[in-house]
């Protein structure tokens, strides 16, 4: 994304927390931002298409900074826990924003905004699953769904603690907390043997493509759809991608390298964001 249209989503940011998505027009965005109208419409086709590319400039950020994290040369729990933490940050220093959107319901309802959500979704899953194998180790398998659903449960009460009552918590330390809570619940399936309620058997009926074969397949897919792009650059780089990714061993210098090309071209930005996040880039 060029420079001018992240300019434009960081004032709009700040428009919209202050007045409101349906209250604040694009000539004041555009006003806001120095420029003219047309040119606004250079950057976003609708004030909804803005909305839009504001939820991937958040997610993006906040991915950035996991990713970051995720090549820092320390333990998975130290690394999961700094992850938590900036995930916290990011959220609570757009608590404005999120407000507005809570206040407003101001997420048009579209086929790109759904698919979108869908994706965050899935996503989230898979980022609290993975890192918590790493964590505890191929033993707790039989329940880590569980265990995932019920630490994002932990930290989404937290959240709302953060963004609607407004509570001011030290986030290193509340991250902390909330991974040894998650201690507490593996403790307490390991010593009641107790059996989940959410396991493969449960995820395979609601969202199948949050198990592994089917997540795969569905990036796969998604690759040979991107193939079709008149850039020959973007040919090459699916072509690679294709290869590497049907490896038992995928490589991830490869696979970083790949994607880095791959997004330069905004239109594949999301698309690169989930592969990032189903291999733990």
């Amino acid at each position: 994304m060029d420079q001018k249209s992240i300019y434009i989503i960081e004032q709009s940011i700040k428009l919209f927390a202050k007045k409101g998505f349906s209250s604040t027009s694009v000539q004041e965005i555009a006003k806001e931002c120095g420029i003219s109208k047309g040119a606004f419409y250079l950057h976003f086709k609708t004030k909804d298409a803005l909305l839009f590319e504001i939820f991937n400039y958040y997610y993006n950020r906040i991915q950035t900074k996991i990713e970051e994290i995720q090549n820092l040369d320390v333990d998975a729990r130290t690394k999961f826990t700094k992850q938590l933490q900036v995930t916290f940050e990011e959220l609570a220093d757009h608590r404005e924003f999120i407000i507005m959107q809570i206040r407003e319901q101001a997420i048009p309802f579209n086929e790109n905004i759904d698919g979108f959500l869908k994706q965050m979704r899935l996503n989230s899953y898979l980022f609290y699953k993975k890192h918590l194998l790493n964590i505890y180790g191929s033993h707790v398998e039989e329940t880590i769904w569980e265990v995932s659903f019920l630490l994002q449960g932990i930290f989404k009460g937290y959240m709302d603690l953060i963004i609607i009552e407004g509570a001011d918590l030290n986030f290193e330390v509340l991250s902390k907390a909330v991974l040894r809570r998650t201690d507490f619940i593996i403790e307490g399936f390991e010593q009641s043997g107790d059996q989940p309620v959410i396991n493969d058997e449960f995820i395979q009926k609601i969202i199948p493509e949050a198990l592994e074969g089917h997540g795969k397949d569905l990036l796969l897919s998604k690759l040979q759809e991107i193939r079709a792009d008149d850039d020959q650059e973007v040919q090459d780089t699916v072509a690679v991608l294709l290869e590497e990714m049907n490896r038992e061993s995928p490589r991830t210098a490869i696979l970083k390298g790949m994607l880095t090309n791959l997004e330069k071209n905004k239109h594949y930005e999301g698309f690169v964001s989930e592969v990032r996040s189903f291999y733990q880039l």
